[in-house]
C-alpha cells in the first residue's frame, strides 16, 4: 500500500494518541503518595535539635531570623514541627546577610558541624547535618522593596517579576513590621525560637487563600 501524505498524517496521529494514552495510564498506576504522615519521634527530635543549632549560629552572627511557613504552622498549632515535615523554615533579611561574606558564613556553620548551601534561583539556603539524614533547615531570604515598602522573597526567578504583590503571589510579600526587632520567642520542640510579630498574621500573607484552614497531606 502506497503511503500518501494523508495516510502518513493519520498514522502519526494514531501513534501520538497511543503514546499519550499509555503515558496517562502508566502515570495513573505509578502515582503513589510518598509523603510520610508521621515521622518517628527520634527524627522529629533530631530535626528540632538541628533547628536549635541553626538558630544559635544565626544568633551568633547577629542575623534577624524567625520561624515561618510550615515551621510556623507547627509552632502555632503544636509548639513543635508538624509530624509530616522533614524541614524547618526560618525567614531571614537580605540586607543583613549582604554584610556577611559567603565564605565566612559557610565556615561559621561548619564550626557547628553544619553544611550550608545556597540555591540562587529560590533565594534560600539549606542547612544539613549528616547525623540527621533526610532532615534539613531552610533559610528563606527576604529583602525590602523600596518601591512598595514591603518585604519580598529574593532569588533570580523573582527578581525578574514586577513589584506587584497582588498580581505576583510568588513574591510572598509581607509588611516589614512583622520582622522588626525585638521578636517574640516561643517554644518549638523543647527549644525556644524567635517567631514573627502578631502571631498568625504572617500566615495571612503567605497563605492568602487558605490560612484559616488546617491542611494535611492527602494521604494522612
Amino acid at each position: 500500500m502506497r503511503l500518501t501524505l494523508t495516510r502518513g498524517l493519520t498514522l502519526m496521529c494514531l501513534v501520538a494518541g497511543a503514546l499519550l494514552t499509555w503515558s496517562v495510564l502508566r502515570n495513573s498506576h505509578a502515582t503513589k503518595f510518598t509523603q510520610t504522615c508521621h515521622h518517628p519521634k527520634a527524627f522529629q527530635d533530631a530535626l528540632h535539635e538541628l533547628a536549635d543549632r541553626t538558630h544559635r549560629v544565626l544568633s551568633s552572627l547577629g542575623l534577624t531570623h524567625f520561624l515561618c511557613y510550615g515551621a510556623l504552622w507547627g509552632q502555632i498549632r503544636l509548639s513543635r514541627t508538624l509530624p509530616w515535615e522533614s524541614d524547618v523554615e526560618f525567614c531571614l533579611l537580605n540586607e543583613e546577610l549582604a554584610r556577611r561574606d559567603e565564605v565566612f558564613l559557610i565556615r561559621t556553620f561548619k564550626k557547628f558541624g553544619l553544611e550550608l548551601s545556597y540555591e540562587s534561583s529560590e533565594g534560600q539556603y539549606k542547612v544539613t547535618d549528616t547525623k540527621v539524614p533526610g532532615g534539613y533547615v531552610q533559610l528563606i531570604v527576604f529583602e525590602e522593596d523600596p518601591l512598595i515598602k514591603v518585604l519580598r522573597r529574593v532569588g533570580w526567578k523573582r527578581r525578574m517579576l514586577p513589584p506587584d504583590c497582588e498580581a505576583m503571589p510568588s513574591l510572598h510579600c509581607f509588611p516589614p513590621h512583622l520582622a522588626a526587632r525585638p521578636l517574640p520567642e516561643r517554644e518549638f520542640g523543647g527549644y525556644v525560637m524567635p517567631v514573627p510579630r502578631e502571631g498568625i498574621e504572617l500566615q495571612k500573607y503567605h497563605y492568602q487563600d487558605d490560612w484559616w484552614k488546617e491542611i494535611t497531606p492527602k494521604n494522612c
